[in-house]
C-alpha cells in the first residue's frame, strides 16, 4: 500500500453507473454495454444477437429492433444504429471456436435520455501488461474480475487471470467495460473467453483504439466527422508494449533524485505532497507525520495531470529554489501542464466569459501572431460574435499554450514569460476600458502564476506594457469610417454593354459588420457615375472615409481611384474640372468574393499572421528579376511574416497580375504603379513611403494623388494600393434587383 491513494473507489462507482445490462425478451441478461455520451451505449454485436434470439455470430444487421437495457438507476429502451458485424480476419462469417475475429461491435441509441446518475466515462487506449477489471452483467460491484493483458492480436487483446486462484471471464461479461484502475479510465470492451485445449479459459477484449477505428468510418458517414469525433473520444497514444524504456527509467530516476535532494526529509515531502494531493483530488493514506518516498512522489508527479505545478505552487513561498529546479526538470521530461488545478480552473472561467464586442481571437492574434491554433480550435474574429464557439475553444487553446515555454529570456537566468501569460496580459488590456474589474482579475491571475514560476515583475510588466500599447492602438476610434464598394462588370446582350458596373455600397462606422448604404444604385453605372455615387454617400456621412473597392482578381487594373467624382454641371462657372475619387478619399482595393477550399483557409490564416507584422518586417520589392508567378510565390512565402509587397515589374499588366497573386496568397498590403512603363527604380515609390509606418500609408497615397492631380509631370508615380484588414469583414452580398427584372449577366 503506498502513501497516496487515487480516489479510484469514487471513479469505479461512477463507472458502475454507466454499466448497462442488455436484456432478452424474457428479462434475462445477455451481456453488458457501457454508456458513451448523449443517448448512446456501446456493446458487442453478439450481445445484441443473443438478446434478440439470433445466433450470436450472425453478421446480418438486426435493424431497429427494440432492446431493453438495465442501469443501476433505471431501465431504458434502445435500438441499434451502427452495426459492425463479427467477421473472420480474411472476411466472411466467424466460426465457433476461432481465437481471432474482427468487428463485433454495436452502437445503441436510447429512445430517451439515460436514467438519472448515468455519467460519461474517460476513455484511453489499451496496452499490453495493463491490469484491468471487468464486471458481470448483473452490475453487482463484487462481481468484478481482475485480469491482465498478456498478448495483443490485430483486433483482440488476450486476458489472463491476475491470480491463479481468482475468478476468470465467463459468459455474461461480454460487451461490458474493461476498466484500468491505474488510469481510472475505460480502455476497451470485454468480448468473452476462449475455451478448449491450450486456451485455459483465456479472456478476450476489444481495445478502445481498435473499437474506435472500426466505428469511426460508419459514424462519419452517418453523422458527419465532427459529430463522430464528439461521440467517440480519441484514443491517446499509449506507451509501447513491455516494461518502461531505459530512457523512461532514467527520467524517473533523475526526478526522484531531485526530490531526494530538494525535499530531503519525509516530513518536508509529506507537508508539500499533502497540499499537492489536496489540489489534485488525490487520497493520502500515509500517517500525519509521514511522507511519500522520493520514488513514489516522482511516479505521481509524472502520471497525475498538474501535480508537478501544484507541488511547485506549495513549495514556492518557502523553497523557491526547489520549485524552480523541479519545474525545469519537469519541462525536460515533457510534463506539459504549466498550471496547477486551481490556476487552470480560474483561467478557464476568465477566458470562457465572452465579451461579444471584444473577441478573444483578436487578443490572441495580437499577442501571439506566430503561434498557430491547434487543429479543431477556432476563435471568432471581430464581427462574428460567436460566444459559444469561443467558450468551446478555450480549454483546447489553454491546453495547447501550456505546452509552449516562450521566447528569449528577459536576461540571463531570468525565466521566460510563457505565451499563455502574454495572452492573458493582452486580454486584460483589451478588457480594460469596457470591463475594468475583469481586466484586474486577469492581471491578478497572471501575477500569481508569474510569481509561482519565479518570473520577476519587470519581465511580466514588459509584456503588460506591450499589451497596453496594442490596446491603445486597437481601441482608438478610427479617424475615418469606411465605405465598402462591391463592383462587378455588367455585360449582357441588348443591354448597355461593357463599360458599366454593378455597384453595391456598405458603410462601416465603428469597425464592425458593414451595413448597406441607404442609397443604392438601381442600375448599372459608368465609371464616373460610380465615383459620384460613392462621393455623395461619403459626403452625406461627413465628408471623409476609407473607400474599399472589392474587385475580382482580373479587375485589379481598374483605375478606380482616378474615376471622376465631379458633378456634371458647374452652375457658377468656376472651372473645377475633374475630381478623381482618390483626391478626396483614401481609396484602396481588396479581393472580392471568396476563394474555394484550402486556398481560402490558407489565405485567411496568412492575412492574420502577416498583418500582425506589418510594422515590423520591411517591405518586399518584386522587380524585373521576378519573371514568373512561381518566383513571386516563392519570394512572398520565403518569410511568412512579410506583410507589405511593392511590385516594381516593368510591365503594367504583369504588375496587376502579381498584385493579384500576392493578395490571393495572403499578403495584406500591396503597392504598385498603374501606368508607368518600363523598369521602376528602387526609389520610385519613396514619395509615398512604403517602408514607413503602415497606419499612415493610405493617407500618404491620397496626399500624393493630390499632388499628381495638380502637376502630373512633376509627380510620375501612379500608385494603386491594396489593403486587406483581416478584422474588417467583407460585406454580405446584396441583391439589388427584383428577381423578375434582374438582367442576365
Amino acid at each position: 500500500m503506498g502513501w497516496f491513494g487515487t480516489g479510484g473507489d469514487t471513479a469505479e462507482r461512477q463507472l458502475l453507473s454507466s454499466l448497462a445490462t442488455v436484456l432478452t425478451g424474457t428479462g434475462q441478461a445477455s451481456g453488458c454495454g457501457v454508456y458513451l455520451t448523449g443517448r448512446h451505449v456501446l456493446t458487442c454485436a453478439h450481445v445484441v444477437n443473443d438478446a434478440l434470439g439470433r445466433s450470436q455470430l450472425d453478421p446480418s444487421d438486426p435493424g431497429p429492433a427494440p432492446l431493453r437495457l438495465g442501469f443501476r438507476s433505471g431501465t431504458a429502451t434502445a435500438r441499434c444504429t451502427v452495426w459492425v458485424a463479427p467477421r473472420a480476419p480474411g472476411g466472411g462469417p466467424v466460426t465457433a471456436g476461432t481465437p481471432e475475429w474482427h468487428g463485433d461491435l454495436a452502437l445503441l441509441e436510447l429512445d430517451g435520455d439515460p436514467p438519472p446518475g448515468v455519467v460519461e466515462q474517460r476513455w484511453l487506449g489499451l496496452r499490453r501488461g495493463r491490469n484491468v477489471r471487468a464486471w458481470y452483467s448483473g452490475r453487482a460491484p463484487e462481481s468484478y474480475v481482475d485480469t491482465t493483458v498478456t498478448a495483443c492480436g490485430p483486433a483482440l487483446f488476450y486476458l489472463d487471470r491476475a491470480l491463479a486462484t481468482g475468478p476468470g471471464i465467463v459468459p455474461g461479461y461480454s460487451g461490458g467495460p474493461l476498466w484500468s484502475p491505474a488510469d481510472e479510465a475505460v480502455v476497451g470492451l470485454v468480448v468473452g473467453k476462449l475455451t478448449g485445449a491450450g486456451y485455459d479459459d483465456r479472456g478476450l477484449a476489444i481495445p478502445w483504439q481498435v473499437a474506435r477505428e472500426q466505428l469511426a468510418e460508419q459514424l462519419a458517414e452517418r453523422l458527419g466527422e465532427s459529430a463522430a469525433h464528439l461521440l467517440l473520444p480519441p484514443a491517446p497514444a499509449v506507451p509501447a508494449d513491455g516494461p518502461a524504456t531505459p530512457a523512461g527509467q532514467e527520467s524517473h530516476r533523475r526526478l526522484a533524485a531531485i526530490i531526494r535532494a530538494e525535499l530531503s526529509t519525509a516530513a518536508l515531502r509529506g507537508r508539500h505532497a499533502r497540499a499537492m494531493a489536496d489540489a489534485c483530488g488525490l487520497t493520502v493514506l500515509g500517517a500525519e507525520d509521514s511522507g511519500p518516498s522520493p520514488d513514489e512522489l516522482a511516479a505521481v508527479l509524472a502520471d497525475t495531470p498538474r501535480a508537478l505545478a501544484a507541488l511547485c505552487e506549495s513549495l514556492r513561498p518557502a523553497h523557491p529554489g526547489a520549485a524552480d529546479r523541479l519545474a525545469a526538470h519537469g519541462r525536460m521530461l515533457g510534463i506539459p501542464a504549466l498550471l496547477s488545478p486551481e490556476e487552470h480552473g480560474w483561467l478557464v472561467r476568465l477566458l470562457g466569459e465572452p465579451v461579444p464586442d471584444l473577441p478573444l481571437g483578436t487578443a490572441f492574434r495580437a499577442a501571439l501572431p506566430d503561434v498557430p491554433l491547434p487543429a479543431g480550435v477556432r476563435l471568432p474574429a471581430a464581427g462574428e460574435h460567436a460566444a459559444t464557439l469561443e467558450q468551446d475553444a478555450v480549454p483546447g487553446l489553454i491546453a495547447h499554450l501550456e505546452t509552449l515555454h516562450g521566447g528569449p529570456s528577459a536576461a540571463p537566468g531570468i525565466p521566460r514569460v510563457p505565451p499563455l501569460l502574454r495572452l492573458v496580459e493582452y486580454r486584460a488590456a483589451q478588457l480594460r476600458g469596457a470591463r475594468p474589474a475583469a481586466a484586474d482579475e486577469h492581471h491578478d491571475w497572471a501575477g500569481r502564476v508569474a510569481r509561482r514560476l519565479g518570473i520577476p515583475d519587470p519581465a511580466l510588466l514588459e509584456h503588460r506594457a506591450d499589451a497596453a500599447d496594442w490596446a491603445a492602438r486597437a481601441t482608438r476610434t478610427p479617424t475615418r469610417p469606411r465605405v465598402a464598394v462591391g463592383l462587378s462588370r455588367y455585360q449582357h446582350a441588348g443591354g448597355s454593354g461593357p463599360g458599366r458596373y454593378l455597384c453595391q455600397v456598405w458603410i462601416d462606422e465603428d469597425g464592425g459588420r458593414p451595413r448597406p448604404a441607404a442609397e443604392q444604385a438601381a442600375e448599372p453605372l459608368p465609371p464616373d457615375a460610380v465615383a459620384r455615387h460613392i462621393h455623395a454617400i461619403v459626403a452625406a456621412g461627413g465628408g471623409e472615409a476609407l473607400v474599399e473597392f472589392f474587385l475580382d482578381p482580373h479587375d485589379l487594373g481598374l483605375p478606380v481611384e482616378d474615376w471622376d467624382a465631379a458633378e456634371p454641371d458647374d452652375p457658377y462657372g468656376l472651372g473645377f474640372g475633374p475630381e478623381p475619387l482618390g483626391l478626396n478619399h483614401q481609396v484602396v482595393v481588396r479581393l472580392g468574393g471568396e476563394l474555394s477550399g484550402v486556398r481560402q483557409a490558407e489565405r485567411t490564416g496568412s492575412l492574420r499572421r502577416r498583418w500582425a507584422h506589418r510594422d515590423r518586417i520591411p517591405a518586399l520589392h518584386l522587380d524585373e528579376s521576378h519573371r514568373e508567378p512561381r518566383q513571386v510565390v516563392a519570394a512572398v512565402k520565403h518569410d511568412q511574416r512579410t506583410a507589405r509587397v511593392v511590385v516594381r515589374s516593368p510591365d503594367t499588366a504583369v504588375r496587376h497580375r502579381y498584385a493579384a497573386i500576392c493578395l490571393v496568397v495572403g499578403v495584406p498590403v500591396v503597392l504598385w504603379d498603374r501606368e508607368t512603363a518600363g523598369p521602376l527604380p528602387v526609389d520610385h515609390f519613396d514619395p509615398v513611403g512604403p517602408d514607413g509606418t503602415h497606419g499612415g500609408l493610405a493617407e500618404r497615397v491620397r496626399r500624393y494623388r493630390a499632388l499628381v492631380h495638380g502637376d502630373g509631370a512633376k509627380h510620375p508615380v501612379r500608385p494603386a494600393l491594396a489593403q486587406e484588414h483581416p478584422d474588417r469583414p467583407a460585406p454580405t452580398v446584396l441583391d439589388l434587383f427584383d428577381p423578375e427584372e434582374r438582367p442576365a449577366l
